[in-house]
């Protein structure tokens, strides 16, 4: 009897064991339509769009002076090395072979083109001319 106890009870263990092991959490990756691979070509489209951008931006600032502050220096690297991580993240994207990879560098890249955008959005408001600053006036 006490033989029939201990294997009923392995039988039990064994099926709790297997059903925890078929509900084992799994990564599930899902892509949208704008992660395939014809996306690779617009985001190296979008990326020489910005370094255009970046360029005239550059070029604009050299002319006027505005280069020479630390600030604006700080900003164009910063730009730069934003979009050489978007080329990197695109190269790794191109790359990939399953979906998992591309759903990653699919998220990656358009993290990284945000942030670059915005950085050069940011650099291209140093071209403007400087304001007088009228946070210091009353009013009459």
């Amino acid at each position: 009897m006490r033989m029939w106890i201990q294997i009923a009870l392995a039988l039990a263990v064994g099926v709790l064991a297997g059903y925890f092991m078929m509900r084992k959490p799994r990564y599930v990756v899902a892509t949208s339509g704008g992660a395939g691979r014809d996306s690779v070509t617009m985001y190296e489209q979008r990326i020489n769009e910005l370094q255009a951008r970046l360029d005239t931006t550059r070029a604009v600032l050299e002319r006027r002076g505005g280069f020479d502050r630390l600030t604006v220096r700080l900003r164009t690297n910063q730009v730069e090395d934003e979009l050489a991580q978007l080329r990197a993240s695109v190269q790794i994207w191109r790359d990939a072979h399953d979906q998992y990879g591309v759903g990653q560098s699919y998220r990656e890249c358009l993290l990284l083109y945000g942030s670059a955008r915005s950085s050069c959005q940011a650099l291209s408001y140093d071209t403007l001319p400087p304001q007088p600053d009228t946070t210091g006036s009353t009013p009459k």
